[in-house]
């Protein structure tokens, strides 16, 4: 255990940082309570000292009773910021937000005198008072009663949803979804094929015969908690009952595909509650959020996803394609005009994109007075558009062929048109990501996949 917790109380300040102050008095009570207690005191759990708080904050001595809240209280603040870092470390890099955007919603706890407290009768109640008086420490420790409530918060997780983000882990996402709730999602909103989704809810029982019964029995046996990953003898029953009642999956295809089935799933609550969908990666074909209304396009699912990796393969050499078109007409109609500018215009690509420079820094560099004759050189929005453009013109006419090869022959006259929609919105969407990422990232080089491929250009063909 480390006893500064209990007395360390961590606030946020208007700046939004994040200090800790020392309590004086919690320092002196815990002390008095637990002499030895020290930071290397082995002897002493977290639970041993907050039954000792939470008895003397039931004390009918006021100074007692105030002092042992203080004490659990900046234990509460210092647990609400590590959980908040500890959600930050696993999703803020790829979701685009800091441990610091998520304590605003929950560190709002204030510590006043003692003299203050006595007298303090505001109405106001903190995250941590609510965590502090739903606290039983007979049946959980705070640290864990902590992290449960600040994921639980109404506040933190409409910002986490706002970006993509839902604080369910799989196994409870699988546990409270039913087979006639699954095939209307499947069928609504990722348009799955019947087969697919027959194969999916047969999945779903044999979870819910076997996962989800030995979760009921361990909670009337008294224990409780989070959901944990499937057992390897529960994943084996599954199979079992799968052979038993339709055909033989291996325990480890059978975890693949309830992880992928959960990630469907969690993508759907996420949007169905106004949160942001999952960027499409096009790229990593090994992702478990897959572009799924391409998915849907072809036949069976084995079909589906030599489908996606011929569409990567295609989308790749599009955008190179697509980038390579538009400069080369750019800087040649540069050229024309003032091969200086031309130089200054490729070279000013390279120092964006490659090396995160910013357009005062590229002015400088290239000799120019000032940075509005960067940008009105570069035209970085215009750029993008017209590689859009040219993406856009060359990408349906590649895929529909590729769609013919894994999607019914009747149906491709239907699918023309979805597919048109389909295609503009994934381009636009990654289009998106780049102009995004060329606002916000100042000092270090872009790693969108169109900065990479542009950079790639540039190094290959003009050795920039």
């Amino acid at each position: 255990m480390k006893a500064s917790h209990y007395w360390q109380f961590v606030k946020l300040k208007a700046t939004g940082l994040c200090i800790r102050e020392t309590s004086i008095e919690a320092r002196e009570f815990l002390l008095a309570q637990f002499p030895a207690i020290d930071d290397s005191d082995a002897d002493l759990t977290d639970l041993q000292v907050q039954k000792q708080l939470w008895r003397s904050r039931q004390s009918s001595d006021r100074n007692e009773t105030l002092n042992a809240e203080l004490c659990l209280r900046c234990f509460i603040s210092n647990q609400i910021e590590q959980t908040c870092y500890q959600i930050a470390n696993q999703f803020g890099t790829e979701h685009g937000f800091k441990y610091n955007d998520l304590l605003v919603f929950v560190l709002n706890d204030v510590i006043a005198s003692q003299r203050d407290r006595q007298q303090n009768q505001s109405t106001f109640i903190s995250v941590a008072r609510e965590i502090l008086d739903s606290f039983d420490p007979e049946l959980s420790n705070l640290a864990t009663w902590t992290n449960r409530k600040v994921k639980q918060n109404r506040e933190l997780n409409a910002f986490l949803l706002e970006h993509g983000v839902y604080l369910v882990s799989d196994w409870a996402i699988l546990n409270d979804t039913s087979p006639k709730q699954l095939e209307r999602i499947y069928t609504e909103f990722y348009q799955t094929a019947q087969y697919s989704i027959q194969q999916a809810k047969i999945l779903l029982e044999a979870y819910h015969a076997v996962y989800r019964l030995d979760r009921l029995q361990s909670r009337l046996n008294g224990s409780k908690g989070q959901c944990p990953p499937p057992t390897a003898d529960q994943l084996q029953r599954m199979s079992e009952y799968l052979g038993n009642h339709h055909e033989y999956l291996a325990p480890a295809k059978i975890l693949n595909k309830l992880q992928e089935m959960a990630s469907n799933l969690r993508q759907y609550r996420i949007q169905a509650r106004g949160g942001k969908p999952a960027q499409v990666s096009l790229d990593q074909p090994n992702l478990t959020i897959k572009p799924e209304r391409l998915f849907a396009l072809a036949n069976e699912e084995n079909d589906a996803f030599a489908f996606l990796n011929a569409y990567r393969q295609q989308f790749e050499q599009s955008l190179e394609q697509a980038i390579a078109k538009v400069i080369d007409i750019r800087s040649s109609k540069i050229q024309q005009r003032s091969p200086e500018n031309n130089h200054n215009f490729l070279t000013g690509l390279s120092l964006f994109h490659c090396h995160g420079q910013t357009m005062s820094e590229i002015a400088t560099a290239v000799g120019l007075e000032a940075q509005y004759q960067v940008t009105r050189l570069l035209k970085l929005k215009e750029l993008r558009a017209d590689i859009r453009r040219e993406i856009l013109g060359s990408l349906r006419e590649q895929v529909m062929e590729l769609v013919k090869f894994y999607t019914d022959p009747t149906k491709l006259d239907q699918l023309d048109q979805k597919l048109e929609v389909i295609l503009e919105e994934l381009v636009t969407e990654e289009m998106e990501l780049a102009e995004a990422e060329s606002i916000k990232s100042k000092g270090i080089p872009l790693r969108s996949r169109f900065a990479i491929k542009l950079c790639q250009y540039l190094q290959q063909v003009h050795q920039c």
